[in-house]
């Protein structure tokens, strides 16, 4: 098969032809059809931190966010499966049997292998594995590049879950990248009062209109805050820190009504100030969103199928091989991209 890979912090993506993956007794293998370059793959490609596990290693294929057709089944997975069956690929294995995995956090395993940054091999490939018990089954209703944002979707159902009450609430979300843009879904169809974006870049501020923000802010153009308490009316009940900036996670703090909640989804890849005494005096609540359980992907599919949340607008590109190097490395540095996909058969 044909596959990107990652050899060294530095250097582009190598296309190469590799072997084709196997299936083992829980998995599938997946014609991919699509898989989304992820702000984890980003990160994982410019920082020797480890934060997903070991660093990876020279010859990794990166990618998680992915979806395409059955081409092999496990033993496992038999009663499930089919050859030709079309899925949106689950990308975390785990042992299946310990009390996170039990209580559908499968992230959570102390075995567990994410695809493309810890110990498995990526979707950014013509073939990839797949958990079997926890992908999703596609009707011919959805297509690979709109099912392949059923990962990032699952990722903000969760942060959004932890925003709750999100019924009549105030939301400012600082980031319009392919998480703030699908936050934005995600706090609409929770019932969100009103939804402002903050970005730099005014193209992903178009997209986050697209995908029913009630405003936009350019905080390139200052005076951000006094812009977003104009939009929506008074200061955010909740805010999503979506852009991992060095400041952003201050200034939600800054921006905040009293006794707001912050969700941070996208966390800054270093240490960053944050002044205490403004969550002290505001009682503010903080927390940190990691990945998501198997309800929240398998929400993510069918509100995908069945039309309740539309994720195209927060496409940007589809690109085959050739391209597909040069793009990932432009996402490396600011960009106004939003969702980008590798459809390995372009």
């Amino acid at each position: 098969m044909i596959a990107a890979v990652f050899d060294a912090i530095g250097k582009p993506l190598r296309i190469d032809r590799l072997p084709d993956p196997v299936a083992r007794a829980s998995e599938l293998v997946l014609r991919v059809g699509a898989c989304g370059i992820c702000g984890s793959d980003l990160h994982a490609a410019t920082y020797d931190d480890g934060i997903f596990g070991d660093p990876l290693r020279p010859g990794t294929i990166l990618g998680h966010e992915f979806a395409g057709e059955v081409v092999e089944v496990g033993a496992g997975g038999k009663e499930r499966w089919r050859v030709g069956d079309r899925a949106a690929g689950f990308p975390i294995l785990s042992c299946g049997r310990c009390a996170a995995c039990r209580a559908q956090r499968p992230a959570d395993c102390r075995s567990a292998r994410f695809m493309g940054l810890s110990g498995a091999a990526g979707a950014y490939a013509e073939y990839a594995v797949a958990d079997a018990l926890h992908s999703v089954p596609l009707s011919g209703g959805v297509d690979d590049q709109r099912a392949a944002l059923a990962e990032p979707l699952a990722v903000c159902l969760h942060a959004a879950s932890l925003g709750m009450p999100l019924r009549g609430a105030r939301v400012l979300i600082i980031g319009a990248g392919p998480i703030g843009l699908n936050l934005v879904a995600a706090c609409r169809h929770n019932g969100a009062r009103s939804i402002v974006v903050s970005d730099i870049a005014p193209e992903r501020l178009s997209r986050a209109l697209a995908m029913g923000a009630d405003g936009a802010v350019d905080a390139a153009r200052g005076h951000a805050d006094e812009a977003i308490r104009d939009l929506a009316k008074g200061r955010p009940d909740v805010v999503f820190d979506a852009a991992g900036g060095d400041t952003t996670l201050d200034f939600a703090c800054t921006i905040a009504a009293r006794g707001a909640r912050i969700v941070v989804v996208a966390p800054a890849a270093k240490p960053v100030p944050l002044n205490a005494m403004t969550g002290f005096y505001k009682e503010l609540t903080i927390r940190f969103s990691k990945a998501y359980s198997t309800g929240a992907f398998r929400e993510a599919c069918r509100m995908i199928e069945d039309g309740a949340i539309e994720v195209r607008p927060a496409i940007s590109s589809v690109v085959g091989f050739p391209a597909f190097p040069a793009l990932f490395d432009s996402l490396l540095r600011p960009n106004s991209h939003g969702k980008v996909l590798l459809a390995p058969f372009n």
